[in-house]
């Protein structure tokens, strides 16, 4: 139930994160992204612990440890029956997400988050992501302009891409995934531009990001690398 708006925020922000291939293990095909959504992870009460080993520029760092509450729905900046997810890591950081979930769809809409002290909120209608994706499908979606605590950080253009079924092994075990592009451009409001391509192995049924692999390039053709890989992970106490 990785916080896909938080990373790509993350990313953005510190200027680094996309594609790589994964383990190239054949699966017969998902004709449809939708095997990967999972309602019930939108669920008030529902709590996913996740443990992620994670590598940034081929070094590897401490594992990250996170636990997403879906704690209430509310209204949030004029939208009612928002989700109010509370994001909290073992650095004790307490972050949270307002989005909407279109189940029929399958959108998932980020409004806004908020990161310790500092607000971020997605204009004019939030950051939209579709995961009802036939097999080969790339959705483009309207431009967003991100502001943080009202102030003008970045303008975004961004796509999706379902690239087919896969097969995966990552620390936690092995796991059937859908495979997502996720591209971003990204024009802050100094006029610099960083292009992140994420690369999404998302679990069949769980719903849960799988592995994450980033690149990312700056305008002065600058890059980081980067990968998340699913250590441990439960959903209501109950492991995947």
């Amino acid at each position: 139930m990785k916080s896909y708006l938080l990373g790509v925020s993350v990313a953005l922000f510190s200027a680094g994160s996309g594609g790589s291939s994964g383990d190239g293990n054949t699966v017969a095909q998902r004709a449809n992204s939708s095997a990967c959504f999972n309602e019930s992870l939108y669920s008030v009460g529902t709590v996913v612990n996740e443990v992620n080993a994670v590598i940034f520029n081929g070094e590897s760092l401490s594992n990250d440890s996170e636990t997403t509450e879906v704690i209430q729905k509310t209204s949030y900046r004029g939208y009612n029956d928002v989700i109010e997810e509370r994001i909290t890591n073992g650095s004790g950081s307490d972050n949270r997400l307002y989005i909407l979930v279109d189940q029929t769809e399958k959108n998932v809409t980020t409004l806004g988050q908020i990161l310790g002290s500092d607000e971020i909120t997605y204009r004019p209608n939030g950051f939209v992501l579709n995961y009802d994706l036939a097999l080969g499908e790339k959705k483009t979606f309207s431009t967003v302009t991100e502001y943080e605590n009202n102030a003008l950080s970045n303008t975004t253009d961004y796509s999706l891409e379902y690239l087919r079924t896969e097969n995966i092994t990552v620390p936690a075990g092995t796991f059937e995934t859908c495979v997502l592009e996720f591209v971003v451009d990204n024009v802050n409001s100094s006029g610099d531009r960083l292009k992140v391509v994420f690369t999404q192995y998302i679990g069949v049924g769980n719903g849960l990001t799988i592995r994450e692999d980033f690149v990312s390039t700056a305008e002065n053709g600058e890059t980081m690398t980067g990968s998340d890989k699913l250590v441990s992970a439960t959903i209501n106490g109950n492991p995947i």
